[in-house]
């Protein structure tokens, strides 16, 4: 291996750690968008031995960056008024609950 060049050299024994840090990145962003798609891709890099760390902090950063959002991004969003307050609406009554008007006596 002594003659070889940096490209042979790639070639013949390519750098994992360059693309495990790519698909990370990747992992990362899929987590920032979709807590199912981090948690997802998060569980297969856990499967693979080689990326094992890699898995882990992938469901981590899901879980947290959607804990996060969820209570501190949409209150402060929904404060500022550029998201809007939704409510529980009220069921509506049932028949039994209903009175109906009294009838005109003729």
């Amino acid at each position: 291996m002594d003659n070889m060049t940096n490209n042979q050299i790639d070639m013949v024994c390519p750098d994992k750690f360059k693309l495990g840090k790519k698909w990370f990145w990747i992992g990362i962003i899929i987590s920032i968008f979709n807590i199912v798609g981090g948690l997802v891709y998060g569980i297969v890099l856990l499967l693979e031995k080689n990326h094992r760390k890699e898995g882990i902090i992938i469901i981590a950063w899901a879980i947290i960056w959607t804990l996060f959002s969820f209570f501190v991004i949409g209150p402060y969003l929904v404060k500022s008024g550029l998201l809007p307050q939704f409510q529980i609406a009220q069921p509506a009554p049932s028949i039994q609950q209903v009175e109906l008007p009294q009838q005109i006596s003729q």
